[in-house]
């Protein structure tokens, strides 16, 4: 690791002196990553951002793909092709926070985080907020925070958008309309988007069963907006359907099925804030919502179990309904104490009720075993960030209070403990940006993290994931972190480079330890392991006419220690990339041609099995090429098509957290239009 850094820091130190010699400007790009919209240069944490171009340009249907290529972030997936979640600096997606516009979407009932219910061409801008947010944001964000900031209206009474992306691997495609505007201050839009994927294919061009998956997405939004005041209300549905891929089947079993036939969110929000610049309360916004996530898991599976000299077969049929159904509001009034001194303070309150059905026969049994369990989890937060601008240092610390009520309400099941629960924890950060060196900011962060257990873990346990039951415990503990991080950003007119060296320590994970079970074992969630986390993170991009050769990329050593074990095999890759060259090219006042030609990496993973032995991901180099034409044809409307050959070589791959192969060389075709 070390001897990496030591070819890495000088390299950045002679771009910043090289580049800081060339008198040029830097490119003012804000975000809201510290919950009030600020220059990128002015921010403590490291920020990726994707913009609403980004997205346009990129033949990506999923948010994880989108999401794929920034430094320490990891699809993952176990085995739905059609539901991915992200892995942010080598934690889980259990500990990434996924928020839509500032709120989060919460999963109560999965061994696996967050599933990625939005669709791509709702989506504005993505911001990636690394390190643990949980001052800002709550729990959950120990990794970090993911913000997904929807589109909203536009500048003229009717505008609109059409697009079609069609992807030769799995004989797919994407289609998407919608229609928006404004009129005088009122606002409003519509949208409808369909995925519909077919079975993906390997290199050898073989059919994956399993991997086929379609989803729908519709949202209505209408807003009034002045220069004070901006209220509206939206609807949105996401619904989906997903096979699972079960890959090759080792004993003791002999069949296995499984499916995701739906898992669907629907959500209620409205919206109001005042803004009032130069004033005391600078702005003050007030956010509801209302939203039902339901989950729909079949999970079949036959074996083969040896008793002794005897071997009988044996069968589970599983089936979960689960129905998630959440109430949030979020508050936040940022106060201008003075002309260097800005104050937010904030509120959250989020109630979670979850109703988990279980349906479960296996061989043998006379009947089917039925559970229904209803459980609740109230969380009351309130969060105060000081920032103090003192001539070329910008100094700010927070706080953040969480309390948090757990109970069960009503069960059918004896095994589920009938007892309350509760918890609360403080979290803080403090940092410090140095803006004194032109173009320049460095700066130095240190941040606390926190994530409860949710409600399967305290009470209701799973059935999923083995042959035996995952037993629940509800005297967990919640998991705590502690981040240190320094940053370097530069950027002029011929360089952007951000720089970002950090360590991580984490405590109290939730995992699962063997328990004695009738004749045999079974497993139970316990506050027993740890881990460290020790990397660093590249974005660099040069402006040479109209090429920008680019490189992102991160090193990672993370270790996992427990009782009996301690390993830096841990299933991440230390060393993953993308790196390329682009060109830009205009003809006319009308027509623009962007050319990407780029490579992806990622090292070799392993990672350490409970039973000694070791799973191994190999690494690989895909190459990749995308052109995107567009035509300006009126009022900066816009058609634009593009084509995308990606994995040139046909590599022989899997992603490290992710079981299904990945598709060979294919090609992506998009074609949208504006109106």
């Amino acid at each position: 690791m070390y001897r990496k850094l030591i070819f890495v820091l000088p390299l950045l130190v002679f771009s910043l002196i090289s580049a800081s010699a060339a008198e040029m400007e830097t490119e003012k790009i804000k975000v809201t990553a510290t919950r009030v919209e600020k220059e990128m240069q002015e921010v403590p944490y490291t920020v990726n951002v994707i913009t609403e171009e980004d997205i346009r340009k990129s033949g990506a249907t999923s948010l994880a793909e989108l999401l794929r290529d920034i430094p320490s972030v990891q699809m993952t997936s176990t085995g739905a092709a059609g539901i991915q979640r992200l892995s942010l600096r080598g934690e889980s997606s259990s500990r990434t926070l996924i928020m839509v516009d500032g709120m989060k979407i919460t999963e109560q009932k999965s061994m696996d985080g967050t599933p990625l219910l939005i669709d791509v061409n709702s989506i504005e801008r993505i911001e990636i907020i690394k390190g643990p947010g949980s001052v800002l944001y709550g729990s959950e964000a120990i990794g970090g925070a993911i913000n997904i900031i929807t589109k909203k209206g536009g500048d003229r009474p009717v505008q609109g958008m059409l697009s079609y992306t069609y992807n030769t691997n799995s004989d797919s495609f994407n289609a998407a309309a919608s229609l928006y505007g404004g009129v005088k201050n009122f606002y409003y839009r519509a949208e409808v988007s369909q995925n519909d994927f077919g079975k993906r294919e390997d290199s050898h061009g073989d059919e994956l069963d399993g991997t086929e998956y379609e989803n729908t997405n519709m949202s209505l939004l209408a807003g009034y907006k002045n220069k004070k005041f901006d209220t509206g209300a939206q609807y949105t549905k996401y619904e989906s359907e997903s096979d699972v891929y079960v890959g090759e089947i080792e004993p003791p079993f002999t069949d296995m099925f499984m499916e995701l036939p739906e898992w669907n969110r629907e959500k209620y929000a409205g919206w109001f804030e005042y803004r009032n610049p130069g004033s005391f309360l600078n702005k003050a916004r007030l956010d509801v919502f209302t939203q039902e996530t339901y989950k729909k898991f079949i999970n079949n599976m036959d074996m083969v179990v040896s008793m002794g000299p005897i071997s009988m077969p044996m069968s589970y049929r599983g089936l979960t309904k689960n129905t998630l159904d959440t109430t949030g509001v979020l508050g936040q009034f940022d106060f201008e104490l003075t002309d260097t001194n800005l104050l937010i303070a904030g509120f959250e309150y989020n109630i979670d009720e979850l109703n988990a059905k279980d349906n479960i026969q296996t061989f043998g049994a006379p009947a089917a075993t039925l559970t229904d369990t209803d459980a609740k989890q109230t969380t009351m937060s309130a969060f105060i960030n000081d920032e103090q601008v003192l001539g070329s240092f910008i100094l700010s610390a927070g706080l953040r209070y969480t309390k948090v009520e757990n109970e069960i309400e009503s069960t059918n099941n004896a095994s589920i403990p009938d007892e309350d629960t509760d918890d609360d924890n403080i979290v803080g950060s403090v940092s410090v940006v140095y803006t004194g060196i032109r173009n320049t900011a460095l700066r130095a962060l240190y941040s606390s993290g926190y994530r409860t257990p949710n409600l399967q873990q305290l009470y209701m346990g799973t059935t999923h994931g083995s042959s035996t039951p995952t037993f629940s415990n509800p005297d967990l503990d919640p998991e705590t972190s502690d981040n240190f991080e320094v940053g370097a950003r530069f950027a002029n007119k011929i360089m952007d480079i951000d720089l970002a060296v950090f360590h991580t320590k984490s405590e109290d994970y939730i995992t699962t330890v063997i328990i004695p079970y009738g004749a045999s074992t079974a497993n139970m969630f316990a506050n027993i392991e740890k881990a460290r986390t020790i990397g660093t993170e590249l974005t660099a991009k040069a402006y040479v006419g109209n090429f920008t050769p680019y490189v992102n990329g991160a090193y990672m050593r993370r270790k996992y220690e427990m009782e009996g074990l301690s390993t830096y095999k841990v299933g991440a890759p230390e060393l993953t990339s993308r790196f390329g060259l682009r060109h830009d090219s205009k003809f006319g006042k009308k027509f623009t041609l962007n050319t990407d030609l780029y490579g992806r990496y990622a090292s070799k993973t392993e990672s350490a099995v409970s039973d000694g032995s070791i799973d191994v991901t190999e690494s690989y180099t895909t190459l990749n090429l995308a052109l995107t034409g567009s035509y300006a044809y009126k009022d900066g409307r816009r058609i634009m098509l593009g084509v995308e050959a990606l994995n040139i070589n046909n590599q022989d791959y899997e992603l490290a957290m992710s079981p299904i192969p990945e598709p060979g060389r294919h090609f992506i075709l998009k074609v949208s239009a504006d109106f």
